[in-house]
């Protein structure tokens, strides 16, 4: 019996450690990469590269401060908007249509976002199906909150169905906001 009990925990332990390695997959090189400029942490899947370009969002030019990996077709980014000035006010509005562009970005029609509960505060979360140029099945997994000043897009995006529930984890739990 003892032997039988030291055989299945033996196997249990190998399939463990044989999980963990399959989520450590080598396509990802995950590294926290802190944006001390902008005040966030995030772990992302291979070296970010950093941009800021102008969206006519809401009838408004905005300037969007994207950092982002791509690995895989999978495209993992955090996107940033400063609500100063005219912007100051149009968070909600924002938001909005930056989870609207997500939703264009794979024909995935009418973006809906939901209250949940995350890095304790309400944020808005969206995650939707559409279609790749290809025809391809994709998915968008999204979160978007205003914090001291700034709007936040945390984003995953790929071909398939859904996420990769691990990808997905390392992804949203490997984002933290500097000084909190």
């Amino acid at each position: 019996m003892k032997t039988a009990f030291t055989q299945s925990r033996a196997i249990f332990v190998s399939l463990l450690a044989l999980c963990a390695l399959v989520a450590c997959s080598p396509q990802f090189n995950w590294r926290v990469v802190p944006n001390t400029d902008i005040g966030y942490m995030a772990t992302f899947p291979d070296k970010p590269a950093q941009a800021t370009r102008t969206m006519d969002l809401i009838g408004l030019q905005v300037p969007l401060t994207l950092q982002a990996a791509q690995i895989d077709g999978l495209y993992f980014a955090v996107g940033t908007v400063p609500l100063q000035g005219e912007l100051a006010a149009q968070g909600p509005a924002l938001r909005d249509a930056l989870a609207q562009a997500v939703a264009n970005n794979i024909a995935a029609g009418q973006a809906e976002v939901k209250p949940i509960q995350w890095l304790g505060k309400t944020v808005y979360e969206m995650s939707i199906q559409g279609k790749l140029p290809s025809g391809e099945a994709a998915f968008a997994q999204a979160r978007f909150f205003e914090h001291q000043g700034t709007l936040y897009e945390v984003l995953m995006m790929g071909p398939g169905d859904s996420a990769n529930p691990d990808s997905a984890t390392s992804w949203f739990g490997g984002f933290s906001l500097l000084g909190q």
